[in-house]
């Protein structure tokens, strides 16, 4: 008997709709005949009230990890939208979900989009959206770099001012009235060698909030930390590439007492690393590889810089014998079974245009430019009135400026999209040009295991919806080899 497809509703309305009536309705009335006309079951309905898809913290929307947490669990088989943007409004954020739905195999339809994922077609689709897509975004974000190349030269500060700072006459940043002393007083206690947590506790206590993108509030050490190492506050600007470049606006900071606050940092962070075992940032192999001896998964550990891949077995326990090895020396190998990999033509134009669809999805820019200026017009009109306090505007005003600087801008020029179509002819090609947490994606989203014996790569298991596309190249290799193992001296045993 064929099991029956579960489908599940994600409805959302923002704080600027209405929560009940019309809105969520109907996107529940659609719903419901998507799923009659299917003959499908429903496995639940999942409604956010008053919430807005904007923020880049998913954490904020509890129903919507609930919606996806249940999906990664495999209750329901497919995940359906009234409208892309119920989903979320940024599509970094959607193509990030995405690709955990198309791991899990879970599909997705938008319906006022026409947008299906819920095919075996469809599930590829999703798949190579969520990860190659992004990897490709990724690299494009390159490109716009340049853009402000030339604002960055002029020495003007580009993005919301960070805390203690405030916009002068002539949009130049100068002390702001309210935060300076807070800014003063965290570079005095780091001087003096409190730690980042501290420093947040004394910020806190004393009433100061953090600014910028961090909105208005407690200090953590992740934001002291930023704050503490950001040269703005010393009379530089971000050159967009891992460089500086001198600014316009003074310095608000003395530069000893900058120096200072580094070096009492420095002489903190020496010491704790002085009792730290290891590095297990991620590599470009990280969460992929197995041990071919005894199938435990394999820990990236860094000493000096180097990543090494080490049993975890053998790490915690002892009892198997797989050496380790440096991350770079599987690399390379890696491209021999890329190599193998090859997107028809057909697929290829079929995701051309899923990435235009889902660009065009987002195409609502001047509209959402238009309807965020109002509402920062009118907000700074019931200032001026009276009808709300200082505190009340400049929280609000924040959070519509975060917004209209994330807005979304849509690249689907006919330049664009043919960078697309040349990545995805040689995807080879991006794992040769791509960093090690691009590499990681690129893992992730092909392989579900990278089998490692001894100190090369054994073999490699394909994610099973994208195995299709490595046999293309490789129909004439048996079945054994296909398991994957076409390194010559790999013929030892099964893989498990």
């Amino acid at each position: 008997m064929v099991q029956r497809v579960k489908a599940a509703l994600l409805a959302r309305v923002s704080r600027e709709e209405q929560v009940e009536g019309y809105s969520l309705d109907a996107q529940a009335r659609a719903f419901r005949e998507m799923v009659e006309q299917r003959d499908w079951d429903t496995y639940h309905e999942y409604v956010e009230e008053g919430r807005s898809a904007h923020t880049e913290n998913v954490r904020n929307r509890p129903v919507f990890l609930e919606a996806i947490n249940d999906a990664l669990a495999g209750r329901y088989d497919v995940l359906i939208v009234h409208k892309i943007d119920r989903f979320s409004r940024k599509l970094r954020i959607t193509l990030e979900y995405f690709e955990k739905l198309g791991k899990a195999g879970v599909g997705f339809m938008s319906l006022h989009e026409q947008i299906d994922y819920s095919t075996p077609q469809g599930k590829f689709m999703l798949v190579m959206q969520g990860g190659l897509a992004e990897l490709y975004s990724d690299n494009l974000g390159q490109e716009v770099k340049k853009g402000l190349h030339e604002r960055r030269k002029q020495g003007m500060y580009l993005g919301l001012l960070p805390f203690g700072a405030g916009k002068g006459e002539d949009g130049i940043p100068v002390r702001h009235p309210e935060t300076y002393d807070g800014l003063d007083l965290a570079f005095g206690l780091a001087g003096e060698g409190k730690s980042d947590r501290e420093v947040a506790r004394a910020l806190n206590a004393r009433g100061f909030r953090t600014a910028g993108n961090q909105g208005n509030r407690l200090f953590s050490k992740d934001t002291v930390r930023g704050m503490l190492t950001n040269k703005f506050y010393v009379g530089q600007i971000s050159n967009g590439e891992g460089g500086w470049l001198s600014a316009k606006h003074e310095p608000l900071i003395r530069l000893e007492a900058f120096k200072a606050a580094q070096e009492a940092r420095n002489r903190n962070r020496n010491f704790s690393a002085r009792n730290t075992r290891g590095d297990a940032r991620v590599s470009a192999l990280s969460g992929v590889t197995r041990c071919f001896e005894c199938g435990s998964t394999l820990r990236t550990m860094r000493n000096r810089g180097v990543a090494r891949l080490v049993c975890n077995t053998r790490l915690k326990r002892g009892g198997c014998s797989q050496k380790s090895a440096r991350v770079d020396r599987y690399e390379d190998e890696i491209l021999h079974y890329l190599e193998t990999f090859h997107i028809p033509e057909d697929y290829q134009q079929l995701l051309l245009e899923s990435r235009r669809q889902l660009e065009q999805a987002y195409n609502d820019t001047e509209a959402e430019l238009n309807r965020l200026n109002g509402a920062l017009e009118r907000l700074t009109e019931l200032y001026k009135w009276g009808d709300i306090d200082r505190s009340k505007y400049l929280l609000d005003s924040r959070e519509i400026q975060a917004q209209l600087d994330s807005l979304v801008t849509p690249d689907n020029d006919t330049v664009t999209m043919e960078r697309f179509a040349q990545f995805l002819q040689d995807v080879p090609s991006a794992w040769r040009q791509a960093d090690e947490a691009q590499r990681n994606k690129l893992a992730r989203t092909l392989f579900d295991a990278v089998w490692i014996n001894d100190q090369a790569v054994l073999g490699i298991t394909p994610r099973p919806e994208l195995k299709p596309f490595f046999e293309l190249n490789s129909s004439n290799l048996s079945n054994d080899v296909l398991q994957w193992r076409p390194r010559p001296d790999s013929n030892r045993r099964s893989l498990p």
